[in-house]
């Protein structure tokens, strides 16, 4: 929203305009007044009609707009978005205009139509009512709500004796009036950049833009909608960086960004948003650090930042974020290991930090704690050791995918014994021992890859013994594969007789299929 300008000080009173008397006065002559101070914008002539009187105060007292953008001299000087809502305003809307309209309403349509010629509305699609003369606040996408906000109207300015409008009086009063709180305009056509003007909507609290073809980068006024609190910009083709000045949205609980070209660091200023619950910017160009302080982020809940290029240690500060459920990072570069304070993600349900290149171990200290975790996919990194037995004691865990790591020994032989697991892949490592038994309670698993622990073809590894029985039982499977091991014995006979299943690969030379 925007930041509230401070009032401009009270300019000094004018003489008394009464003419002289034919006798001396005994009371000396004031000096002269002081030249009043001009606004920012064009001024309003004596001959200005009153409407555009209060939209000369609307864009002089709330510096809104670039005073270049406009003009009230010649209506069709300039071709910009700002001139097309004035001329929108002062020759074709008959909503009405006088010196009682409190200046937030004239700057509220004005700003929304300013917005309307920004971002291509002629062509927006189930948008009729907009740029007509009825009430913004039942054009499509709009909410309002009853808000105290400032009473200032052209009354309450004073005007010299050249008629132009003076600085603004102090005045305290206030109105209850119907401001804008929702901009909600997702998939409708809008194609160009944000204007500035979107700080007129300091009480928006939504403002949904996503799934639409804007282009540029943000106006610095959006960090001023201190009263934000869900911001959708995903789908579009914005760019340039996101601002430390979006900690100043302290109100912020939903972000999304994916879907756009921001590039830049992650902004430190992530750590001030303490209502934040989601931060989704995925599939970007983000570079750079994890930033420490996002550990500081208390209330976040979703962190999606996968698929950018960071390159980055995980700060052990995220182990902070006792509040995080799913936690969504893979397709970055991330060295090192995963710090041993994740243990107090207590809360973790998704974790995905695939194809990340981290390395060292999985500890059962760390697993353990995530007692609510259910999806945990960690493939494609350079994890070494053995797979923590804590797996098997996470009786909400449904997905478990740990292929294309250097993981070596048995896999643990509780996994899957809460009897909840889906799917479970530890294809290409280094496993070795008996396919464990715990899978036999898990009924309704849909996916079992254990396939490639003997990479190197020659016994050194590989998982051994015989193919279990209980695989028979499994009637919603769709896939098994367990080549490239040293599996030993007979095919359950039972396995043809799943319907579900879509593929089957046994053996290594050369592999044996079973196509459901």
């Amino acid at each position: 929203s925007e930041a509230p300008s401070e009032a401009p000080s009270e300019a000094p009173s004018e003489a008394s305009s009464e003419a002289p008397s034919d006798a001396p006065s005994d009371v000396p002559t004031l000096p002269p007044a002081a030249t009043p101070i001009p606004s920012s914008a064009p001024s309003a002539s004596p001959t200005m009609d009153i409407r555009t009187q209060v939209l000369d105060a609307t864009l002089s007292f709330s510096g809104i707009s670039d005073p270049s953008t406009f003009s009230f001299s010649d209506m069709d000087a300039l071709g910009t978005p700002q001139q097309s809502a004035l001329k929108f305003l002062l020759a074709d809307d008959s909503i009405l205009l006088d010196e009682n309209t409190p200046l937030i309403l004239a700057c509220q349509r004005y700003s929304l139509m300013t917005m309307f010629f920004s971002l291509n509305g002629e062509e927006w699609e189930g948008t009729p009512t907009w740029a007509t003369s009825t009430d913004e606040c039942t054009w499509e996408g709009i909410t309002c709500t009853e808000t105290l906000v400032d009473a200032t109207t052209l009354g309450t300015l004073d005007a010299s004796s050249s008629g132009r409008l003076r600085q603004r009086q102090l005045h305290d009063e206030t109105t209850m009036e119907r401001i804008v709180t929702k901009i909600k305009l997702p998939d409708k056509n809008l194609a160009g950049s944000i204007p500035n003007e979107i700080m007129a909507f300091e009480h928006v609290t939504d403002l949904h833009l996503f799934k639409n073809g804007l282009t540029g980068r943000l106006p610095e006024s959006i960090y001023n909608l201190a009263n934000l609190q869900r911001l959708y910009l995903d789908d579009n083709d914005l760019r340039g960086f996101i601002s430390d000045d979006i900690g100043k949205l302290e109100n912020l609980e939903d972000v999304t960004l994916y879907g756009n070209q921001f590039s830049g660091s992650l902004p430190k200023g992530l750590s001030k948003l303490k209502k934040l619950n989601r931060f989704w910017a995925s599939s970007m160009f983000f570079t750079g650090s994890l930033p420490t302080e996002m550990g500081d982020m208390e209330s976040l809940k979703n962190l999606f930042i996968e698929n950018n290029q960071l390159v980055s240690q995980i700060p052990s500060e995220m182990g902070q974020l006792e509040n995080l459920r799913d936690l969504r990072i893979f397709g970055n570069i991330l060295t090192g290991d995963i710090p041993a304070t994740f243990s107090n993600l207590v809360n973790l349900e998704t974790f995905y930090m695939d194809s990340c290149q981290l390395r060292g171990g999985l500890t059962d200290d760390v697993v353990r704690n995530w007692v609510k975790l259910a999806d945990f996919q960690a493939f494609g990194n350079n994890f070494a050791g053995r797979i923590p037995d804590a797996f098997g004691e996470l009786e909400n865990l449904k997905v478990i995918n740990l292929a294309e790591n250097l993981l070596f020994g048995e896999i643990p032989q509780n996994l899957g014994a809460s009897g909840n697991l889906q799917s479970l892949v530890v294809r290409n490592n280094r496993l070795t021992g008996p396919i464990p038994q715990g899978l036999a309670a898990s009924t309704g698993i849909l996916n079992i890859n254990l396939s490639e622990n003997d990479p190197d073809n020659d016994g050194s590894s590989g998982l051994d013994g015989e193919i279990p029985e209980f695989f028979g039982t499994f009637s919603s499977l769709r896939w098994l594969k367990l080549h490239g091991n040293r599996l030993q014995g007979e095919i359950p006979a039972s396995l043809s007789d799943l319907s579900s299943l879509g593929e089957c690969v046994f053996c290594t030379s050369p592999p044996h299929y079973i196509y459901g």
